[in-house]
């Protein structure tokens, strides 16, 4: 069975026989949610959604410093 090491807290995370990219995992330490994002050797990232990127939600004027 292949692990990997949690991002988070270092916990080494079990992934099955067979990983495969994509593949989610949940941490059984910290309950982080992963994403496997290389295979060899096996490694785990924070996954990325579109969903979850709030800066598409506001235009560049929100982030704009006022000057007076």
């Amino acid at each position: 069975m292949a692990k990997a090491d949690c991002p988070s807290c270092g916990n080494k995370v079990p992934l099955g026989p067979k990983p495969k990219m994509g593949q989610r995992v949940k941490c059984s330490a910290c309950y982080t949610e992963l994403e496997v994002v290389w295979l060899e050797p096996v490694e785990l990232d924070w996954p990325y959604d579109d969903d979850d990127d709030e800066y598409d939600e506001f235009d560049e004027a929100d982030y704009e410093e006022e000057t007076y």
